[in-house]
């Protein structure tokens, strides 16, 4: 006895029908936005997203859904391709890439933007910002408009924030608990001038170097310590080199990521909101999860460096030895910016 078979040719299976209602469920999402797809056997327009930190880190998993979201919005016209771990060269070099477009993206901290726009370094400020509440508050407001307007005038347009958090000392030689405790320290730190006055006024001796070069530099003896959020110190396996973790949170950190003007112009409107709309949704998802990280990365520590608490008292010190730093730089900054950023950054 033979068993009958359905024939195939008349009509579609139920998953052919699934996944044609998928596929049309998708069209019909990018083309709300007024994105085309590629046509058939057209391959995507590829951007690339060059940065520093290992794969391993949230902020790169922060990329990740950046340009997943960017593809299943556009039916997979724009792929992003990403670059970690300063394979496209040192930050410096990267950031000049994006103002020439040769680089669709990139991101850095404030401290490195300050370099094109010395009013950037209100944000490395010591002891400016203390809530990434605050922060994104104000940058997702009126701060977040004068920033972005400052930075498109030197090539540079910041279309999104990855918070990083509070960074705080770290080295090979001893505990810090008070400022005294800093004195001969050949720290690490960002080029930046805030950065390496903070640190002199702290009795530090501060080297500005690329990120790339730290671990060795430790290895060697070059530097005794650097200043990073704990993450960072998991993440790129400094501990390895750098035992004594101390919770000074001279900062609250976060990275602004961006594009060129000459670069966005090139996205139709219905484009550029797409990536808005990617770049939102990667951000909310960043901005929760990197507290996790920041837990998950204390725990660590606990179990594999020393770390420790500064006291409010001595947190106290480092604030007073500090303050110069912030009348040496009022002029640069400009007083109306810095008071307009304390008040939304200090403020209830």
């Amino acid at each position: 006895m033979t068993q009958k078979t359905t024939p195939r040719t008349k009509g579609i299976r139920r998953r052919d029908a699934l996944k044609l209602a998928a596929a049309a469920g998708a069209a019909g999402a990018a083309g709300a936005l007024g994105i085309t797809s590629p046509a058939i056997g057209q391959s995507p327009v590829r951007l690339r997203f060059g940065h520093m930190v290992p794969a391993n880190t949230v902020y790169h998993q922060a990329i990740q859904r950046f340009g997943d979201e960017l593809a299943a919005l556009s039916s997979n016209k724009y792929r992003l391709q990403i670059f970690p771990s300063s394979q496209l060269g040192p930050i410096s070099e990267m950031l000049q890439s994006v103002q020439a477009g040769s680089l669709d993206f990139s991101m850095a901290v404030p401290a490195w933007y300050s370099n094109f726009v010395k009013p950037m370094d209100v944000f490395t400020l010591p002891y400016m910002i203390d809530s990434p509440t605050k922060l994104r508050t104000a940058l997702e407001g009126e701060i977040g408009s004068d920033i972005s307007k400052m930075t498109e005038a030197v090539g540079l347009k910041v279309f999104g924030y990855w918070l990083l958090g509070p960074r705080h000392i770290v080295n090979r030689t001893r505990p810090v608990q008070k400022p005294a405790d800093t004195v001969g320290l050949k720290l690490r730190v960002i080029n930046s001038e805030v950065y390496m006055a903070t640190f002199k006024a702290l009795g530090a001796s501060p080297v500005a170097m690329d990120p790339s070069e730290l671990y060795l530099a430790l290895q060697q003896g070059v530097v005794d310590g650097f200043e990073y959020p704990l993450p960072d110190v998991v993440d790129q396996k400094m501990y390895e080199v750098a035992q004594y973790v101390s919770l000074d949170a001279h900062t609250m950190d976060f990275f602004l990521n961006a594009t060129s003007p000459a670069t966005w112009k090139k996205f139709a409107p219905e484009e550029q909101a797409m990536i808005n709309q990617a770049m939102k949704k990667a951000m909310d998802w960043q901005w929760e999860a990197q507290p996790k990280d920041i837990e998950r990365a204390r725990a660590t520590l606990e179990k594999v460096a020393k770390v420790n608490e500064i006291t409010p008292e001595n947190k106290k010190l480092f604030v007073q030895a500090t303050e110069p730093v912030r009348a040496q730089f009022e002029g640069k900054i400009g007083k109306a910016w810095l008071d307009k950023c304390a008040a939304a950054l200090q403020g209830a």
